[in-house]
């Protein structure tokens, strides 16, 4: 697997996936002294300050292994907003920029990783993982900042991200 994870103290561990909940998921982790956001920072996360983050590892087990899944496209939009690109760049950087890989590249798509949906089941990931709830969501994309997509844009988007998508649309909303 790719990326970076935190483990919680029931062992459970969370695969960070940008744009679809680690920064409220890591928050909600952190112990209450470093709860604080630097003065004067606008691209601070706490994975930076998490002391049980690490980097997952090529042979990581899945069992035990939880990420957040959101809408691929929506993604997408967030993470363009986010990182200041325009959609043919977020789809250039698919390979080396974490804020665009899919879940497939992260290696998550396998047998024993448990999925939660974001944002609807935010606080059930958290009660999976032994946190406290009920979890604010922190850290949203304004709307006003993500790019319209054309309908060219949006079908190299699904065309890019077909698993994730395939994954998304076999998960059901929480009720």
């Amino acid at each position: 697997m790719l990326g970076a994870r935190i483990t919680t103290d029931n062992g459970r561990r969370f695969a960070i996936v940008a744009r679809s909940g680690s920064y409220t998921i890591c928050w909600q982790s952190l112990p209450a002294s470093l709860q604080t956001i630097p003065a004067g920072s606008t691209r601070w996360h706490p994975v930076s300050v998490h002391p049980r983050c690490d980097s997952m590892t090529a042979d990581e087990q899945a069992v035990g292994m939880c990420c957040m899944v959101r809408d691929p496209v929506e993604r997408f939009r967030s993470s363009c907003a986010r990182q200041n690109v325009s959609v043919e760049e977020g789809l250039a950087r698919g390979e080396w920029d974490v804020h665009f890989w899919s879940l497939e590249r992260m290696g998550l798509l396998q047998e024993g990783v448990q999925y939660f949906r974001f944002p609807d089941q935010l606080n059930a990931c958290a009660e999976w993982l032994g946190l406290p709830t009920p979890v604010p969501q922190r850290n949203e994309e304004a709307d006003a900042g993500k790019p319209v997509l054309t309908a060219e844009q949006e079908a190299a988007i699904r065309t890019a991200y077909a698993a994730d998508i395939a994954l998304w649309e076999s998960l059901q909303p929480a009720t």
